[in-house]
């Protein structure tokens, strides 16, 4: 009796599982492991879910380059590990930035530049959401999921 109700319960939970990991697959990765401060940073939003995502992205953000900066915009935060615990960088103004939602096809990738100039390790957070909305700039949509690059590093060579 015991092992009907694992049976069953396996088969119905089985799909459900299986469903929620195709729903949205969506990876960030960067170009290499280490990077120089201020050197390009390349990151690539990858969508390999078979349904189209969407995310946020912010124009208005920085990246520093000599003694000027240059416009980045970015769908994601970049943490910086520090004193044990992971923690948001601001890497350039908000104040006046725009903020706009965009839509990545299935098998699609999209790539955004950047510099740092803080040292030490890092990784990229992007929130997105699975299907083509327009509210994902908004604080109250529902429904986010949110997936980390690897830990690449900024160092001194």
């Amino acid at each position: 009796m015991l092992r009907m109700l694992v049976r069953t319960g396996v088969a119905l939970l089985l799909p459900l599982a299986v469903s929620r990991a195709t729903v949205a697959q969506v990876d960030v990765s960067v170009s290499s492991s280490t990077f120089k401060p201020e050197e390009r940073i390349q990151a690539a939003v990858v969508n390999k879910s078979g349904a189209p995502v969407s995310y946020c992205v912010e124009f208005g953000q920085s990246s520093p380059h000599g003694k000027t900066t240059e416009s980045t915009p970015l769908p994601f935060y970049i943490e910086g590990r520090g004193g044990g615990r992971w923690s948001v960088l601001l890497i350039g103004p908000d104040i006046g930035s725009a903020r706009h939602p965009v839509t990545l096809d299935s098998g699609t990738s999209q790539f955004f530049l950047f510099r740092l100039r803080n040292m030490g390790n890092m990784r990229l957070v992007l929130h997105y959401w699975p299907g083509e909305r327009d509210d994902v700039c908004e604080e109250s949509a529902r429904g986010k999921k949110t997936t980390r690059s690897k830990v690449f590093s900024i160092v001194k060579k």
